[in-house]
């Protein structure tokens, strides 16, 4: 049997219709009225193309056609073959049987002599050879499929419609004759019969269903045939898409229809869809069962089923897709509020803690079960009790604004400020881990209702901010009086305080209320030395000096009372180096206000870089503690970075920033210098990162886009990098980050104990991909870093893979390059373990690098067109490494002729005329004398049957002919 082709040309067909409709302004099909006008009537019947009963010719208009000519009204066109099968009912028959087939994307057309009754086995093996054309494509699942699917089916619904008013309806040949072919055709073997007709059979069974009475023995029959032979067949199909059609009819069948021909205990066969590997079949299901719910009729039949299914909904709460978790919690909570005893103790925990999920829908849907755990409570303070306990039975720390947002917009209890704010100032009855939680709850609400924001992390198709209409107003009005209360009698725990001290962010405060707020956190900020409290009241303080001009001096006081605390404790360290206490507590504020406020007219820079070089010159002398060290050193990236925005500011304004410019960029080569001599030399894990950090991104901050300038001053602040700069860095990178690379040290960083070290190793990382993500290091450097990348993928490679993407929209050709050298990396790395070729390539090192070339390919799998020559480059220059002769035996194979079996895993990724560049290019590799060893020439032989095998499979087959073939058996 020839290949099934199956693809309508909708467009040809289309362009024919049109045509004939510039000749035909009107056409009005009839059938018999005898309301209407006889004139009319003849008149139409000269004007109108009609559907003919005698032998087909070239130049008639198919069934299929009419119906999808936009011109032509669908209700005209039953009318007509309704007339006509008054007039000859086996003509009109043949033709909607053509119809069918046509719709399939068959272009055969039945002889006009066949008389009932039709041998519809011999049609359809007859209209298999009809097909169009050679693809596998058929209207249905063509991209015009969702307009072809809509004409179909209102044309066969206008033809129901219009039928039910007349006899034929109930007659012994069309329904039966039709019923028939369709249910042959639904079990052909060949898939757009199969799909085509499972289609209008489900269609015609619906439109039974809802147009005829039901109490009609025959149809029942017909309808009753048609659900075994075609539904209870096809449901099982192994096409998604027909299986999808089957249970989404079931649903619509139960739902509008119940008293109707299916039984109302087919709803199991929904229930069975669940269990389909298709989503989208699942989908359908589900959002049926869900409709059906509501019907108080079905509600006892679905909850039945649904008992006997409910392991099966709850495995799919679990589901990648995450629509169908959603739903399958929703259908799970409606039982539950019937039959509570569908879920046990342990069930109902499973659903209740997906209020942490990623995706928005489950976690929202799963939030609506907990409300039964306080079924009990009576008040608002008890129910608000009972989420507390909640979130420390099975909540953390960081998950506080995910439970938030699952209750946000659905449930008004996280909002009520009043009842939790009473509850904190008379805390008798709660222990400390449920007040702490209760302020950790009500700062997320706070800071949703009113900014709208999702929680970083939580995703939905249609994720928009969606601030509270009131939460602007209401959250002063409630909180604020209450606020230094709350931040006096909670200042001994760090994280009550650090929450506290974040709702003002969210408030728009009045004169008298802003001094209200800031003495009591200008009192924190001297108190306290736990470094996030600080940040967070700086990052508050920030907020509220901004607000208005009315607290400068408010401000200016702070900061000198910060700076004078300082410098106190300075010079009692130079005195006395005992006690390094008090300096580390004021660095920690010093480092907390620098980074919110500018303190260059307090003049620390100086006195700052001066205490980092002596350390830097003298580490085993040193006596500061590492914490200090590492504050001294965030202390100065930050001047460093107000220093440049402060002199970008003065040369914008026209002030003359030479002299500043030119101190500033000596006190940036002093701290790189400094950078660089701990990032060799700390023992301190900490201070080394981040001395690390600090680096990369003043490399990026005084990069080539300062020398974009039109200011000659500040041009030259641009630090241009060199390569011992980057040598430094990435000694550090294989010494921390891909330390015991070799041993499984990636699957050791999942584990949960080295959570810490993964975060740490994870921002070391970025840091240097930043210098290649913001183009300030050449792009090929990074090969000793992508060198890990199948080996850290677990770990890393969502990092590296940003960055490569990143690299190859940036420029594809350097990028190819990137990849050929960093598989050469390994490779070269490999061949120098191996004595020869043929070991090496069964060794498991070369396996590996095959994985990670694998893994690098999938990169150029995204529009392809756009980094064609990134790939091209790859192969090109890979084959000139591969090719390069040995000068002590040039007639042997060349010694890296291996490579070319890590090119051989980007074929894939070349276009059509590029493989045939690249097969021509091959050529040159000279193989007119075999050594003794045939497999060292293996590689060639396999990367050039991969170039021909894909070549014969592309366009451009044709190019192949005169080329002698390679391909090995």
């Amino acid at each position: 049997m020839s290949s099934i082709s199956s693809e309508l040309d909708v467009g040809a067909a289309e362009e024919a219709e049109e045509m004939e409709v510039t000749e035909v302004q009107s056409r009005n099909y009839n059938y018999d009225d005898s309301s209407e006008n006889k004139e009319n009537e003849e008149m139409q019947e000269e004007n109108s193309p009609q559907l003919s009963c005698s032998p087909s010719n070239a130049n008639e208009d198919s069934l299929l056609q009419l119906v999808r000519n936009k011109r032509l009204r669908s209700k005209d066109i039953c009318k007509d073959w309704i007339r006509h099968y008054g007039l000859n009912s086996e003509a009109a028959l043949i033709k909607l049987m053509e119809f069918i087939l046509e719709a399939s994307g068959s272009q055969y057309k039945l002889p006009r002599d066949l008389k009932p009754p039709f041998n519809y086995m011999e049609i359809l093996i007859t209209a298999t050879a009809q097909f169009g054309n050679k693809s596998a494509a058929y209207p249905l699942i063509m991209k015009t499929a969702d307009q072809f699917v809509q004409d179909i089916c209102n044309f066969v619904e206008q033809l129901l419609q219009l039928l039910s008013a007349t006899s034929i309806i109930s007659d012994d040949c069309f329904l039966k004759t039709i019923s028939d072919f369709l249910m042959v055709c639904s079990d052909s073997k060949v898939r757009p019969f199969r799909h085509t007709s499972t289609l209008i059979a489900l269609k015609l069974m619906t439109l039974l269903n809802g147009l005829v009475a039901w109490e009609q023995t025959n149809l029942r029959e017909i309808w009753l045939q048609m659900f075994a032979k075609v539904f209870l067949a096809r449901s099982n199909d192994v096409v998604e898409d027909i299986r999808h059609l089957c249970i989404a009819e079931c649903g619509l069948w139960l739902d509008k229809y119940p008293e109707s021909f299916v039984d109302l205990h087919q709803v199991q066969h929904l229930y069975q869809a669940l269990q389909d590997s298709c989503s989208k079949v699942c989908e359908a299901s589900l959002q049926a069962l869900l409709r059906l719910y509501h019907n108080p009729r079905l509600r006892p039949v679905c909850l039945e089923q649904g008992i006997k299914f409910r392991m099966t909904l709850l495995g799919l709460t679990m589901s990648e897709e995450s629509e169908l978790g959603q739903m399958s919690i929703q259908l799970l909570i409606m039982f539950y509020r019937l039959t509570p005893q569908i879920l046990d103790e342990s069930l109902t925990q499973v659903i209740e803690q997906l209020v942490f999920a990623a995706h928005r829908g489950i976690a929202q849907a799963a939030a609506d079960l907990i409300p039964f755990r306080y079924h009990c409570a009576t008040t608002d303070k008890e129910r608000i009790r009972v989420l507390v306990q909640f979130f420390i039975q099975f909540g953390q720390h960081e998950h506080a604004a995910y439970f938030v947002d699952a209750f946000y917009g659905c449930n008004d209890i996280i909002l009520d400020w009043n009842s939790m704010l009473s509850m904190l100032l008379q805390p008798e009855s709660m222990s400390s881990q449920e007040i702490s939680v209760l302020i950790e709850i009500m700062t997320r609400a706070v800071k949703q209702a009113v900014t709208g924001e999702v929680p970083v992390g939580r995703y939905t198709k249609d994720l928009v901010r969606n601030p509270h209409p009131h939460a602007k107003k209401q959250a002063p009005k409630i909180l604020l009086p209450k606020l230094p209360t709350l931040l006096r009698q909670y200042r001994s725990c760090s994280q009550d305080l650090r929450n506290l001290l974040e709702l003002p962010q969210y408030m728009n405060l009045l004169r008298t209320q802003l001094l209200e707020v800031l003495e009591p956190i200008k009192d924190i900020m001297f108190e306290q030395e736990d470094e996030s409290v600080l940040q967070m009241g700086a990052k508050t303080l920030e907020h509220l000096y901004g607000m208005k001009d009315w607290f400068a001096d408010h401000r200016k006081e702070l900061l000198n009372n910060a700076v004078s605390n300082y410098k106190s404790a300075v010079n009692d360290w130079d005195q006395s180096k005992d006690n390094p206490g008090r300096l580390v507590v004021t660095l920690r504020l010093l480092s907390a206000l620098y980074a919110r406020f500018d303190l260059h007219d307090w003049q620390l820079a100086e006195q700052l870089l001066s205490t980092l070089k002596q350390v830097a010159r003298n580490p085993t002398e040193n006596s500061l503690p590492n914490e200090a060290i590492d504050l001294y050193l965030s202390i100065f990236y930050v001047a460093l970075s107000w220093d440049l925005k402060r002199a970008q500011d003065l040369a914008k304004a026209g002030k003359d920033v030479a002299e500043e410019c030119h101190a500033l960029r000596n006190r940036l080569k002093d701290f790189l210098v400094v950078n660089f001599t701990l990032i060799q030399i700390s023992t301190d894990a900490k201070v080394a990162n981040n001395a690390f950090v600090y680096t990369c991104d003043l490399f990026v901050l005084f990069a080539d886009a300062l020398r974009k300038s039109c200011i000659p001053s500040i041009q030259a602040l641009e630090y241009k990098s060199k390569p011992h700069d980057y040598e430094l860095l990435e000694e550090y990178l294989q010494r921390y980050v891909f330390a015991g690379a070799d041993e499984g040290a990636a699957i050791q960083l999942l584990e949960p104990e080295q959570f810490s070290m993964l975060q740490s190793k994870r921002r070391v990382l970025v840091s240097y991909l930043k210098l290649v993500f913001h183009n300030v290091m050449p792009m090929m450097r990074a090969c000793v870093v992508y060198q890990y990348y199948e080996q850290y993928h677990p770990v890393f490679g969502d990092i590296l893979r940003a960055t490569m993407e990143r690299s190859l929209a940036m420029n594809p050709t350097n990028f190819g390059m990137t990849v050929m050298h960093t598989c050469l990396l390994v490779y070269k790395r490999i061949r120098e373990t191996y004595s020869n070729s043929v070991q090496a390539a069964a060794s498991m090192e070369f396996a590996q690098l095959l994985r990670l070339a694998n893994l690098l390919a999938e990169l150029f799998h995204i529009k392809q067109l756009e980094v064609r020559q990134g790939i091209l480059i790859l192969h090109r220059a890979g084959i000139r490494f591969a090719a390069e002769l040995t000068l002590d035996d040039p007639s042997a194979a060349p010694r890296d002729l291996l490579y070319l079996s890590v090119l051989q895993q980007f074929v894939p990724q070349l276009l059509a005329q590029d493989m045939l560049d690249v097969f021509n290019f091959l050529q040159f590799i000279d193989q007119t004398s075999l050594p003794s060893r045939a497999d060292e020439w293996q590689p060639l032989l396999s990367y050039r049957n991969s170039l021909e095998i894909a070549l014969r499979q592309s366009c451009r087959r044709e190019d192949l002919n005169d080329i002698p073939s390679y391909t090995i058996e």
